[in-house]
């Protein structure tokens, strides 16, 4: 493979992940993520891992270490570099492949199979927000009686803990709540 193949495949990889992660945290105002993360965090992010380290050895090794400029005379400062950046690469792969997984998750859950509507009357047991990229994303945690768990979603407005959650979602493929 030469290196302007590797770069198109590299970037079209990189933009689809990109796409997906953007796509499936804007197109919905409820999402539950509390689940969604507990399983790729359980499931997929130790297989990205041991699948990410050799493949980006290799992708350093073949297409990225001939643009290193500088020259150390010392043999361990070339080889602890090397190994630093393979594993800024590796941890920066898996985070994009985590995410991607999550989103993918998300996304099937609201657009494979028959989804069925839930008419949640809860209350908020916690609420929280983040603020990342001049944006706040608000997050509330519910009891739901009829669901029998603690249910976190993403929602588009503050809250206030105590008070009362009733809003019409929908169980997608994977039991996930959601609301487009």
């Amino acid at each position: 493979m030469t290196i302007g193949r590797f770069q198109i495949l590299f970037y079209t990889v990189i933009g689809i992940c990109i796409i997906t992660i953007i796509t499936s945290f804007n197109s919905f105002s409820f999402i539950e993520i509390d689940l969604a993360v507990n399983w790729t965090m359980r499931f997929f992010a130790l297989p990205i891992l041991i699948v990410m380290i050799p493949v980006c050895y290799f992708i350093y090794l073949k297409f990225l270490r001939q643009y290193e400029t500088k020259e150390y005379e010392s043999e361990i400062w070339t080889r602890l570099r090397t190994i630093f950046r393979i594993f800024i690469l590796t941890l920066a792969m898996t985070a994009i492949f985590i995410a991607t997984t999550l989103s993918i998750i998300i996304l099937t859950n609201a657009k494979f199979g028959d989804s069925k509507t839930v008419i949640l009357d809860a209350t908020i047991i916690d609420y929280y927000s983040q603020k990342s990229k001049g944006r706040t994303r608000h997050y509330i945690k519910i009891k739901d009686n009829q669901l029998e768990r603690i249910v976190e979603l993403k929602v588009e407005e503050p809250y206030h803990v105590g008070e009362k959650f009733t809003k019409d979602l929908k169980i997608g493929y994977w039991g996930l709540l959601y609301y487009e």
